[in-house]
Formats: C-alpha cells, sequence, structure tokens
C-alpha cells in the first residue's frame, strides 16, 4: 500500500489505509498532483516502504471526477478478467481453451474453403477467450454521485483491486457522514482512496487523512 506522496518545494504527505484528502489552494498545483498521478509528471513523487514507486499505473487506479462520465468496463477490464480466471477451477480452464480451439479450426477452415489470403494464430490464450464475452460492469444502480463513488469502491473490493483508488472532489458530493461511511467501507475493504481538491479551506474529517496546502506553499494536516 503506498506510504506517501509529495511534489517539490513540499514536504512529503503520509497516507493511510482508508479516505485520505489533499487540498489545494492554487490550481497549478492541483493540476500538477492530478497530472502526476496519471502519470503524466514525474515531480509527483509515491513511496512504498523505503522505495520510490517507478510505475504509477501499476499502484495507482485513476478514477477522477465522478460527476463526469465514468467508463467502467474500461476502468476494471483488466481486473474483472483477472478475477474471473482465478476463479475457475482447472477442468473449466481445459473446457474455455478447448472450446477456444474449436473456434479457431472452425474459422481457419473457412479461409481455406474460400482460398483467402488469411491466417490466425494457434496460439491459446484465456485472456482473449474471456474477454470475447465481453463482460461489462453492471451500472444499473447507480443514482447519485455518491452511488458513484460507492459504486468503484464496491466494484473494486468485489475484484481485488490493490491499487490505489484516485478521485476528484468527492466532499463536493459527499456530507460528512458519507465521507465517514466511505472511510469505514474502505478500512474494512482493506483498500486506499486519495481524494484530491481545488479548495479555500482546508476539508475537516471526522476520521480519515485530510492535508491542505495554500497559496504560499504551506502545509497543513
Amino acid at each position: 500500500m503506498i506510504d506517501s506522496i509529495v511534489a517539490y518545494p513540499l514536504d512529503a504527505m503520509t497516507l493511510k489505509p482508508g479516505l485520505n484528502i489533499l487540498g489545494f489552494k492554487l490550481p497549478s498545483l492541483f493540476f500538477k498532483f492530478t497530472e502526476g498521478l496519471q502519470g503524466n509528471n514525474e515531480d509527483v513523487v509515491l513511496g512504498e516502504g523505503d522505495e520510490a514507486i517507478s510505475s504509477i499505473a501499476k499502484k495507482v487506479l485513476y478514477v477522477g471526477d465522478c460527476a463526469d462520465s465514468i467508463d467502467y468496463d474500461a476502468l476494471f477490464q483488466k481486473a474483472a478478467i483477472k478475477r474471473i480466471l482465478d476463479g475457475f477451477d482447472p477442468d473449466r480452464l481445459t473446457r474455455i481453451l478447448t472450446l477456444q480451439s474449436e473456434l479457431k479450426t472452425i474459422i481457419q477452415d473457412e479461409i481455406w474453403s474460400d482460398d483467402l489470403p488469411l491466417t490466425i494464430s494457434s496460439s491459446l490464450d484465456l485472456k482473449s477467450a474471456v474477454s470475447m464475452a465481453k463482460p461489462c460492469i453492471d451500472a444499473s444502480s447507480v443514482g447519485s454521485l455518491f452511488d458513484k463513488i460507492q459504486m468503484v469502491v464496491d466494484t473494486a473490493g468485489a475484484l481485488a483491486e490493490s491499487r490505489m483508488l484516485v478521485t476528484l472532489h468527492i466532499t463536493q458530493y459527499c456530507d460528512n457522514d458519507q465521507l465517514l461511511y466511505l472511510h469505514n467501507d474502505l478500512l474494512k475493504r482493506q483498500m486506499q482512496l486519495l481524494d484530491l481538491e481545488c479548495c479555500d479551506t482546508k476539508v475537516t474529517l471526522t476520521e480519515g487523512r485530510s492535508y491542505y496546502v495554500d497559496e504560499d506553499y504551506v502545509q497543513f494536516s
């Protein structure tokens, strides 16, 4: 789990399991951290233990602003396929590969019968076999913005997603009771969420971590 986050000229800020909030007075600083957590700014450094994290994508699942349209399938597709494959017993895995082989044979026979200058790979791949079924995230129950935030957490937890979730502006969409519920839910699932805010004052939490950086780069915790 990620232990810290820092960007020059700031001091490192400790991150914990559950809800963590970083608020910034300056839009430029907010933008720097937003870009960094998407892997687009090397000035933002995440720490795990005594080591700096070299690959942001392997440790961070960037969700963004839940007020925007979220492509849940793109967000969780890799984790969903991995979770499905992990649940199969050996007999089912063998059956899937057999069906994939039969399908490729049928397609290849059609290519030969029409004398087409085409070929297909003969290799078998479990991930591509599951991908053919196009597993999708069920978003039918999503209503409010809090529902969208909670669905991200629920889905990540169900798929055993180990990366830190990163959101924007959730304090604008949730009241204190909802933030407390979210924090405790994250702790129960042993998950971590980092929310970035562009705001005028420090966000006060009943529980969880909250930091604020003002226009003079003074840090408050």
